[in-house]
């Protein structure tokens, strides 16, 4: 149990040692992070999502008054 625990932290240390080395930790940070084209992203998303739920709308009231427009002309 020991051992394991020991070699657990060796692994820890020594892959710290390689990402300092090998510049491994800026790459992480990049991948995990989000960065300035991933908020850009969430914003047009967000933007997308309000602008399809307001055509929805929109073509809904549209049908609505086709339904009204076709009544009257029967009518006539």
């Amino acid at each position: 149990m020991i051992q394991g625990i020991i070699v657990k932290k060796v692994i820890d240390v020594v892959l710290k040692q390689i990402m300092k080395k090998h510049k491994l930790d800026k790459l992480q940070k990049y991948v995990e992070e989000d960065n300035e084209l991933d908020q850009q992203m969430k914003v047009v998303q967000k933007n997308l999502n309000k602008y399809g739920k307001y055509i929805e709308e929109l073509e809904k009231e549209v049908a609505i008054l086709n339904k009204k427009l076709n009544k009257l002309e029967k009518e006539k």
